[in-house]
């Protein structure tokens, strides 16, 4: 089967089946490799976690120009300085912190046992173990950044690991697959490049544990097949991320970080803001502030190297597609163009685009967007603007601008997201020591921060008994002393 378009989250669908072909044999071997490595060496030192992570710094740091050149080919553009940014950046922060805290994850944690039995010697200990294989599925818009992220604590939880890459952004994909073989014994770490059959079967593999990030459809089938093998799942999806505004917030400053954030990779990202709510009064101020602030940081658009093109050419149809249907229904579409350009052919390129109160039947505010569309609606007290984003799947982020530190709290406490920030867009991820990720139909599982570090880990729990009896007087046969014993810690 031929892969189907890229999805707005990122991926395409899965075909049915588990297919075989020359990709999905290369695939099960170098699982089988991982595996017996695995069982082979034991769980690795700290010593050979820290150099699979240098690795993977090193690969970053020495092919950052290769790495945008390869994207920027993909995308017909993308701004060097975003892929810097991103897929450099991101996952370096990442790599790093973990890097600085591994020994520490590593520790066994002593936890306290029961009955008061370690004041006789006994021990509860919680030791992480690292589960084997993690599997990566890695999404078109952030290729780089998305496989190599996860990396820092695969590797620091002590695992191998095998990547997925996207067919949608090719050039990226081999460099990708060049640069790991050259670093990394496959029986560390393999890449692999495929379309949706090889994606299909690499979700099939008999896996450790799967990362996977891309579109709440596509999430469903690779938990399908995920589940022939028991094989857990953290699920990184997108969705519509809202943006609240408040009364008395500086419209200015909100309208020049939401604009910094959702033009990143062309607005091509799962916590890109998706919708604003902004007060009715305030409406037309905020559209001129957005203007504003188009216009400072992307005086020209078509030929400007900081602002990136559609990935391709199905995925510039879909955005065309919402703003026809957008215009049919009578939505006023106001273009951020400042320089007045053309833009009916020859680039993939879109301006960033304002939609005025669509209504909620209209593409735009149906699915993700995943482009540089952003609907602003109007509400008339927060209370309108909470029910609105509740009445909704739970977002992969949400962001509120305001100087009320009362209201904010209380936008926090009335909504459920993956992640927040409060007077910004996007930067809980540029966070390292945070988690990572969504909720609900954003996805489940979390990594960065540590957090990933248990996901990847088996956190078993070890009795260690003291040599002095102690419990002798909890078994058989049941008499007088065992029953007070037993009424006493059934007490309130």
């Amino acid at each position: 089967m031929k892969a189907s378009p890229a999805s707005p989250g990122g991926s395409p669908a899965l075909p049915a089946g588990s297919p075989t072909s020359p990709t999905a044999a290369r695939m099960r071997e170098a699982l089988d490799r991982q595996r017996a490595a695995f069982l082979a060496e034991g769980p690795p030192g700290a010593e050979v976690r820290i150099d699979r992570i240098d690795r993977v710094i090193a690969l970053l740091l020495e092919n950052r120009a290769r790495i945008c050149d390869a994207m920027a080919a993909d995308y017909s553009w993308r701004s060097h300085d975003h892929t810097l940014l991103s897929d450099i950046l991101l996952p370096l922060s990442a790599l790093k912190h973990a890097r600085s805290h591994v020994r520490r994850w590593m520790r066994p944690q002593r936890r306290t046992p029961e009955l008061g039995l370690g004041l006789v010697g006994a021990k509860a200990i919680l030791r992480h173990q690292p589960l084997g294989t993690i599997g990566v599925i890695v999404p078109w818009n952030f290729p780089v950044a998305i496989a190599l992220s996860p990396l820092a604590e695969i590797f620091a939880a002590g695992n191998r690991a095998m990547l997925k890459l996207s067919e949608f952004t090719p050039a990226t994909a081999v460099l990708l697959v060049e640069l790991v073989h050259a670093r990394f014994d496959p029986a560390e770490l393999a890449a692999f490049a495929g379309d949706a059959e090889v994606g299909a079967a690499f979700a099939s593999l008999p896996l450790d544990h799967i990362v996977f990030t891309g579109s709440p459809r596509v999430a469903r089938q690779v938990m399908r097949a995920a589940a022939q093998h028991l094989t857990p799942v953290t699920l990184e999806l997108g969705g519509k991320s809202p943006t609240i505004i408040g009364r008395g917030a500086d419209l200015d400053r909100a309208a020049t970080r939401i604009w910094a954030g959702k033009s990143i990779n062309g607005g091509q990202a799962c916590i890109a803001p998706d919708y604003v709510l902004v007060h009715a009064s305030d409406r037309d101020r905020l559209v001129e502030c957005m203007h504003a602030a188009v216009r400072r940081m992307y005086p020209t658009i078509r030929d400007n190297p900081d602002y990136t093109a559609q990935v391709n050419p199905a995925q510039h149809e879909r955005i065309q597609t919402y703003l026809r249907d957008a215009g049919r229904r009578g939505v006023r579409i106001v273009e951020c163009n400042p320089a007045a350009e053309r833009f009916d052919g020859g680039t993939r390129k879109i301006p960033p685009t304002l939609l005025i109160d669509p209504p909620d039947d209209a593409l735009v505010m149906q699915q993700e967007i995943f482009g540089p569309l952003l609907p602003i609606k109007s509400y008339h007290d927060l209370d309108e603007a909470l029910w609105y984003v509740n009445a909704h799947p739970r977002p992969l982020a949400l962001y509120y601008f305001g100087e009320d530190g009362r209201e904010a709290e209380r936008v926090l406490a009335a909504t459920s997201s993956g992640g927040a920030c409060v007077n910004d867009v996007m930067q809980h991820v540029f966070q390292s020591d945070l988690p990572f990720g969504g909720s609900g139909n954003s996805g489940f599982g979390r990594y960065h921060g540590g957090e990933g570090f248990k996901a990847f880990s088996v956190a078993r729990a070890v009795y260690v008994a003291p040599r002095l009896d102690v419990l002798a007087m909890l078994r058989p046969p049941y008499r007088g002393t065992f029953r007070r014993i037993l009424g006493f810690l059934l007490r309130r």
